[in-house]
């Protein structure tokens, strides 16, 4: 069992006091943890399935296959990506590859896709559209329960520049976890990450006491947290909570154990805001008690800086400092 709340993300809409009562418990929770779960939030088992399909025929490929579509920041960090071939330090990287996507409406940053394969495009493509809206609305909950307007966030978030990622985590041994993660101790960048996973555990969030707590999958819901964007903009108020991912519990004296931890795979949809908004604190999140915490930023050179350190290193950095910005003159357009 999680420590997570459940939160009903169609109880968000409701004109009714059972509306504002869960945009309540939603804002608290990411007050707290910085983490929920999410019921009912118009993802189907059905689509959800398809693209995990869809997941493990795409890292099945062919390393010569998936190199045609390798991903690297002059390509807008959208394609193949694998440490073993795409970082300069792997003896530490996470265990771990991935495909990553944007909007595909975006002729100024095209997307890679796969050969000979226009379902995988389409669904990815659905599963996006739906992702965004999703955030829409939690983003408009979250202004409701600080008192702004209702649609605020939505001309800073209308270019929908946001990140889609899909992640396979090989089958290996328990004993490769002796130096390396699935995925190492890390904060999300945007706004908030709508996180789908399948079975075989591992996810981990950091409690409020400093230790790590399991965050298993739950049928039906999606897993949604606070990115350090996100977190900027609301002065610190919402938790961008450290998460990783390690082995997953295992029994040793299951009768077919042998030290082989299963494949895993996950989908994350990372929210952002656009490439040229400036996110500092909200006034209505600075007080005499709470004064502004952070200075502005803007939010693509955030991510970017982002992406291209966890290229270099094969990993998230653990935590972000300002230092680890680069000069304006090696972002890419």
């Amino acid at each position: 069992m999680s420590q997570l709340p459940v939160i009903d993300f169609s109880k968000l809409t409701s004109p009714d006091a059972g509306g504002e009562d869960e945009k309540g418990r939603l804002l608290r929770a990411l007050q707290s943890v910085g983490f929920v779960y999410l019921k009912n939030h118009g993802i189907t088992d059905t689509e959800k399935q398809q693209l995990f399909a869809h997941a493990a025929r795409f890292f099945a490929l062919p390393v010569a296959e998936k190199s045609k579509i390798e991903t690297g920041e002059a390509k807008f960090f959208h394609g193949w990506f694998s440490p073993e071939r795409t970082s300069g330090s792997t003896k530490l990287s996470d265990q771990k590859e991935a495909f990553d996507m944007g909007d595909d409406t975006n002729a100024k940053r095209p997307n890679q896709w796969p050969e000979d394969w226009p379902e995988f495009r389409s669904d990815m493509n659905a599963a996006f559209d739906k992702c965004h809206d999703i955030h829409l609305t939690l983003l408009s909950a979250l202004a409701d329960g600080v008192g702004i307007p209702h649609d605020y966030f939505v001309p800073f978030v209308q270019e929908r520049d946001h990140f889609f990622r899909v992640l396979h985590y090989p089958e290996t041994t328990v004993d490769t976890f002796k130096s390396r993660m699935r995925a190492g101790t890390h904060t999300d960048y945007g706004t908030l990450t709508i996180l789908m996973n399948d079975s075989n555990g591992g996810l981990q969030v950091r409690g409020k006491d400093g230790e790590f707590f399991d965050v298993p999958s739950i049928p039906g819901c999606a897993v949604i947290n606070v990115g350090d964007l996100l977190s900027r903009w609301f002065n610190g108020e919402l938790q961008s909570t450290e998460h990783r991912v390690i082995e997953p519990p295992a029994d040793p004296a299951a009768p077919n154990y042998t030290g082989t931890v299963p494949a895993r795979y996950a989908i994350a949809w990372f929210g952002q805001a656009n490439r040229d908004a400036y996110i500092e604190p909200l006034e209505a999140c600075i007080s005499a008690s709470s004064p502004k915490r952070f200075e502005g930023v803007f939010a693509g050179k955030h991510v970017t800086d982002r992406l291209a350190k966890l290229h270099k290193d094969g990993k998230n950095a653990e935590v972000w400092k300002e230092e680890m910005y680069r000069p304006a003159a090696v972002q890419s357009s």
